[in-house]
């Protein structure tokens, strides 16, 4: 439907993302009206967790928009690596339902919620993006009755079967990303769309505490609750989905999400060392020095990859830092945001 460049806005040089459509405005005026929409969807949001957009531009009968420019992977690049800490996933995921949660508040389904519509900034923001099939309950549908949108591993069942969606719909694709973060695996696979999706129908995937028994139990509890079958089975909003997580969150991790994500960006090789020390300010930088000297015995996995990391030691497999001497210095260097 559509292709993206880097841009630069030259008056205010300020890099920019253009989108291109490339359906014929003549022959498929549905593609037309799906560019537009999206760009309504994205001019009535204000959220640092949605992409923002900067105009639209009609040139020669084709459209443009032109949007923030997010520096970073996408969350299904990152997962090509391997399968995301559990903290992490969370952290993505409370971060998305925050922006679901915006979203829904104005009355727009994203309903192709995916790992490849979600970046990660070099900053640790993560910016949900691409809502071409969103739908705007307050404008007239696009799509006919009965007929199925999205992209079938991540659909819903009432999106499978052609039923009414409304917010809980998303509530359910962002289970199955939670689910792919934290296994690699996604949870509804087949040989054919039709065989996806009558897995999706039946609710029939292999729970997570069989895939990865190891991992944590109450963020685990989320995403069973958010890929039931019946709507009113999951959560009743995404601020409940979200609020969730935050709570996991806040057992485990005591910095910002944003900082949290640095962390793990510098430890997958995304960020060099001083690109991570640009982002963070001198009291999460302690932060992190402080969890690595107290943290006894064998410390957290993310831990000590977020410690490792920071300073470059190689990833994983790295020592915690423990010298006071050594976080000294690199508070020093750091530039306060």
């Amino acid at each position: 439907m559509a292709q993206v460049y880097r841009g630069l806005h030259e008056m205010l040089q300020r890099e920019v993302a253009i989108k291109e459509m490339l359906a014929d405005p003549l022959r498929d005026k549905e593609s037309v009206s799906r560019f537009r929409r999206e760009a309504l969807a994205l001019a009535a949001f204000r959220h640092q967790n949605i992409v923002t957009l900067y105009d639209l531009v009609e040139k020669n009968d084709v459209l443009f928009m032109v949007m923030e420019y997010v520096d970073g992977p996408t969350l299904h690049e990152l997962l090509k690596e391997g399968p995301l800490p559990p903290e992490v996933t969370a952290a993505v995921g409370a971060r998305i339902a925050d922006a679901l949660e915006h979203a829904h508040f104005r009355r727009i389904v994203h309903r192709d919620l995916k790992p490849a519509n979600v970046m990660i900034t070099k900053a640790g923001d993560v910016k949900l993006m691409d809502f071409g099939v969103a739908k705007d309950s307050t404008l007239e549908t696009l799509t006919a009755q009965g007929m199925a949108v999205g992209t079938p591993s991540y659909m819903s069942p009432e999106q499978v079967t052609g039923a009414p969606v409304d917010g809980r719909t998303d509530l359910f694709s962002l289970g199955v990303l939670l689910y792919e973060a934290l296994t690699g695996t996604r949870p509804f696979q087949g040989r054919s769309a039709g065989e996806v999706f009558a897995r999706i129908r039946e609710g029939d995937y292999k729970p997570l505490h069989k895939v990865a028994p190891h991992l944590p139990r109450p963020l685990t509890d989320v995403v069973k609750r958010a890929l039931s079958v019946r709507p009113e089975d999951r959560f009743p909003h995404a601020g409940a989905m979200r609020r969730e997580l935050e709570a996991f969150l806040a057992e485990r991790v005591t910095m910002s999400c944003e900082a949290f994500l640095v962390g793990f960006l510098r430890q997958r090789d995304r960020l060099t060392e001083s690109e991570a020390l640009l982002h963070l300010t001198q009291q999460e930088l302690a932060g992190v020095g402080q969890l690595a000297r107290e943290t006894p015995g064998p410390a957290r996995p993310w831990t000590r990859w977020l410690a490792a990391g920071l300073i470059a030691t190689g990833g994983l497999g790295a020592g915690l830092v423990s010298t006071q001497s050594y976080w000294a210095e690199l508070v020093q260097r750091l530039t306060v945001r």
